[in-house]
């Protein structure tokens, strides 16, 4: 029985932890009564965790979207993933109305502002009124208030228009700020054409258009400054306010005309006999010491209008010649042309 029991076989198990894997590996060491000694591993492998969406934990875990976008470029080679999550709701977002009745609240609250406290004293006076004094200190604004505040046809008592202080700000109203780099410029004729001050508006009644500081910088550097402008349109010409087109002393077209020391423009003839009655100018009775100098001006001024009246009588001319073949080659289309029939 002893010989038997000594030849029995042992077995011992331990387990190791590996380094590199968590999974745990058994490893069973036979007894040493036979020569070889044999090893017999059984290893067991670690399941697939399963995210959990109830369990929280600090481990960062990258959730993936089965459908990837990848950039297009060659330096970017990570994977963009894209995912949308509709509402399934077809009401748009926001306020139904799209923000009409929004109120504006940057101002004061309606709880702090001017009026609510004195809102608040009225009350706390009319609480009290007829008691006797409780010794009770309520604040800077809620003393007792001897001379009532009554309601009067600009609004209740707690209203702006009727106590003092500040006003409280309208919150349907929107505030818009506008920088104004014309002061002297009306800007409600600018906008509209139109101005309820008239006449005697203290603004510059203007309508114009101008470039902007930056622009004209722009266009200076881009090279496009006055490209493709004529700048005669901009010159003011004095010709036409300056120079008559009659004479002052016989009131008719010039005649050789002559222009005085004080610019005053008259006939040759005119001139000469204005100067055997007087030496001085006829309309401002300055001295011309007899000097009358050809009007150069006013002579180039009367050929160019001269030449104008020709063009357009030559072009007049020669529509009433067109509107007479006209009505030779077809006179049925002739519109003075009707029969009896017609009425």
């Amino acid at each position: 029985m002893a010989e038997s029991e000594s030849k029995t076989k042992t077995c011992s198990f331990s387990f190791k932890k590996s380094a590199k894997n968590s999974s745990c590996d058994m490893i069973c060491h036979l007894g040493a009564v036979s020569s070889d000694d044999e090893t017999t591993v059984v290893r067991r492998d670690q399941r697939p965790k399963k995210r959990n969406p109830l369990s929280q934990t600090t481990k960062k875990v990258k959730v993936t979207d089965k459908t990837t976008y990848t950039s297009s470029s060659e330096d970017d080679d990570k994977a963009i993933n894209v995912s949308y999550k509709s509402s399934h709701n077809a009401v748009r977002t926001g306020p139904q109305d799209m923000g009409a009745t929004a109120t504006y609240d940057l101002d004061t609250e309606k709880g702090k502002d001017a009026q609510a406290i004195y809102e608040r004293s009225l009350q706390v006076n009319k609480d009290l009124k007829g008691k006797e004094d409780d010794k009770v200190y309520r604040g800077l604004n809620n003393y007792t208030q001897y001379i009532e505040k009554r309601d009067s046809a600009q609004g209740n008592a707690a209203s702006g228009m009727v106590r003092k202080g500040p006003i409280r700000a309208p919150s349907n109203v929107r505030a818009t700020v506008r920088w104004d780099y014309q002061p002297d410029i009306c800007k409600d004729y600018k906008e509209t054409g139109f101005c309820g001050f008239g006449d005697s508006c203290k603004f510059l009644h203007d309508r114009s258009d101008y470039k902007a500081g930056w622009q004209l910088e722009k266009e200076m550097e881009a090279g496009t400054y006055l490209e493709g402008e004529d700048m005669k349109q901009y010159e003011v010409s004095s010709d036409e306010e300056d120079l008559p087109f009659r004479c002052y002393i016989c009131r008719k077209s010039f005649t050789n005309p002559v222009v005085t020391k004080c610019k005053h423009y008259f006939c040759e003839v005119c001139a000469l006999q204005r100067f055997k009655k007087s030496s001085r100018c006829f309309v401002c009775s300055a001295q011309t010491s007899g000097v009358f100098n050809v009007a150069k001006a006013l002579i180039a001024k009367l050929e160019k209008d001269r030449s104008k009246k020709e063009e357009q009588d030559s072009d007049e001319e020669e529509f009433v010649q067109e509107e007479k073949k006209k009505e030779e080659e077809d006179p049925e289309s002739s519109p003075n042309e009707y029969c009896d029939d017609d009425f």
